[in-house]
This record gives structure tokens, sequence and C-alpha cells, in this order.
């Protein structure tokens, strides 16, 4: 985890092969102050010869009003997020993904806005989408929140995609703490009529966080469209705690694409909960992030990985004063080199204090 200067802004990169021909690679800036990011992430994707994605922005909507409108403008779908707790003000993190040696790329549109990309390879084809919200912000909240999944909904089906074919989510609730309950019975709701439980419920991210729309709810999605079974899918549990769907969270804590030439796996955001569902270790962040990073590192060696196939993540802070904690526990345990973006933002519960998200790869052909 690199925290670039303004000036000197050496982004954190990361690069997977998924196959002989296509490669996977995470550009990330964190920064103290404001850094020409779309200059910066463009000129670094072009070094690898790769198609810029997708990407996303934490930082404050009023200080970085202008950065926010650049970057939502400049063609590659980007979701705008604010730090959702005091103290972050001046801290800029944005993260991208690209990929080469992909094809058939088409641009997914709504509203007269780009909202994702519709790619394939040898083994699939995929769906991302980024920054769906909700037009008529005067809605209630759960309102936009249906509308969020019926608009996911029908630009995939425009694209030959199915709602059940997603396998990974991300929710970014503005005021989460006042409404994730509603918003759950929303998501769980959908979910049915769209026979997501019939198939791999995905894995997910719910964090608070705001956007420069006022939209309630701000929403990101993959889905994986196998070619004659190429791509297994399946939900891996976590060895150290239950399912969410035990507490009528409906998501998976991690899923795995099987490849033929390796594994990717998706490990939804982790917090310190404890096996019975309730959360553990209140008001102390140290215990919080270490009972964590125990977990995310159990699923990961359930599959057979490490620290070392970390491919990309995210650490959320509920106080920017955290972030040394984490900083210290990765010293403390010889943890190196993870490419994380970082923000501060609320849980989805008030007494959370640290949460992770990351995806892995383990291949044959390696370049990490």
């Amino acid at each position: 985890m690199n925290t670039a200067s303004a000036i000197n802004c050496k982004p954190d990169i990361s690069t997977f092969r998924l196959n002989q021909r296509v490669s996977a690679n995470c550009i990330t800036i964190n920064a103290e102050r404001d850094v020409p990011a779309d200059g910066i992430i463009r000129a670094e994707a072009q070094k690898l010869k790769a198609e810029l994605l997708s990407r996303f922005v934490f930082a404050d909507n009023s200080r970085y009003a202008a950065s926010f409108k650049n970057l939502c403008s400049s063609g590659v779908p980007t979701a705008c997020l604010s730090h959702a707790v005091a103290g972050g003000e001046d801290f800029f993190s944005t993260q991208a993904i690209a990929f080469s040696g992909i094809w058939k790329l088409e641009p997914v549109e709504c509203g007269g806005r780009n909202i994702g990309v519709v790619y394939e390879d040898d083994d699939a084809r995929y769906c991302l989408l980024s920054n769906v919200f909700a037009p008529t912000i005067a809605a209630s909240r759960p309102e936009q929140a249906e509308t969020v999944f019926r608009t996911m909904a029908d630009v995939m089906a425009r694209h030959g995609f199915r709602f059940a074919e997603i396998v990974r989510t991300w929710f970014f609730n503005d005021h989460i703490l006042e409404w994730y309950g509603e918003f759950n019975k929303v998501r769980t709701g959908f979910f049915n009529r769209a026979g997501v439980f019939e198939k791999t419920v995905p894995a997910s991210t719910g964090i608070g966080a705001g956007n420069p729309f006022g939209a309630a709810l701000l929403g990101n999605a993959f889905a994986v469209q196998p070619k004659d079974g190429r791509v297994k899918i399946q939900a891996v549990p976590s060895p150290m705690q239950a399912s969410a769907l035990n507490y009528e969270s409906s998501f998976s804590r991690a899923v795995e694409l099987e490849y033929p030439a390796g594994r990717r796996l998706l490990v939804s955001g982790t917090a310190s909960i404890s096996q019975d569902g309730k959360t553990a270790f209140l008001d102390d962040i140290d215990s919080q992030i270490d009972l964590t990073m125990q977990v995310a590192q159990a699923l990961l060696q359930s599959r057979k990985m490490g620290w070392e196939n970390i491919f990309r993540g995210v650490v959320y802070f509920k106080h920017p004063d955290y972030r040394k904690c984490f900083e210290e526990y990765c010293r403390q345990h010889k943890i190196h080199g993870l490419n994380l973006a970082v923000a501060f933002t609320d849980m989805c519960r008030d007494e959370l204090l640290f949460e992770i998200e990351l995806d892995a790869f383990a291949s044959k052909i390696s370049l990490h």
C-alpha cells in the first residue's frame, strides 16, 4: 500500500495472467492531496497495453468536485464516492481495472451515461457495471434501491446477460446506518424474483459513502457468462464465519471462478464478526483488525492461496487514525505489497471499525 504525494505520485500496480493471452491489471493511487489521477492512470494503462474498464475514487465531494467531474466525463465508467467520516477530507484514493488481450468490447449505456462494459475472452463473456444509481433522487431510499437493481437487470438483458449471472456486487449507501435493514429487504426480494438463490449468491461489499448526485445508493456489479462450461463458479464458505444469509444479508462470503488456467477468488467485504453473527471486539480497533485479517487469511488458505495471491483490494476505516493501526499490523505480520485502496467510511454496523475486500488469483502463469 503506497501513500503517494501530489508531486511524485507513484501508483501501485499489480498484474495477473488469466490465460496465455489475457492479463488483468490493477492501478491504485493513494494520496494526501489531489493528484492528476486520470492522466496517471491512463499513462500506466498505456504502458501495460491494457484497456481501462472501470474505476472508483474515494475523496471529499466538496474539495474534489472538479476532479470528480473530470473523471466522470472521461469515458471510463467511474464511481465517485465521498469519505463518509470526518478527518479524511484531504485523502484521495482511486483504483482502476485494466485488461489486455480481451476482445469484443461493448459500452453499456443508460440514460445517456456510460455505466459499464461488456467484454470477452476465450473462456467467458463478462459484464462490468459501475456508477448505477436512480435518476429520481426524490424517491424514497428503498424505491431508489429497487431502481438500481432493476436498472442493472435491464441493461444486462440488453447485452444478453441474466441478473442471476452476477458474481460480485458493490453497494455504496449514503447514510448506510439509517437504512441498511431496508436495503437488505429490497435486495433479498429482488434476488428472489431474479432467481439468484437458485444459482450462486454474489460476493458483495456494502459500505456507507456519499456520491456527487445526492442518490441514496450507488451500485457496481460484475457478471460472468461461461462459454461451454469453461468457467466453473461456486460460492466459498468462510472457515471462521457463518453464512451471511443466516442473518438475512444476501451475499456469499466469497465466490470462486475456476478457469482452465487458474482460479480467481472474490472475497466479500470482511469485518470483525464472530461465528454467531455478532460484532466482536467492540471499540477495539487492533483486535477488530486482527480478527478480520485472520478471517480473510483463512478464506484464502481454504482455497490454497495466501497474501502473495492478492490482486487488488480496499481497506475501509471508521476513522482515519485507524490506518496506522492496519499498517502496523501488516508490518508485524510481514504482509507486504498488497495493492489496496483506502477509504474512510461507515460500515453496515455502527460498531464495526474496519473492513477489507480482496480479489486473489492462483494461476500457473501468474506474473505477480
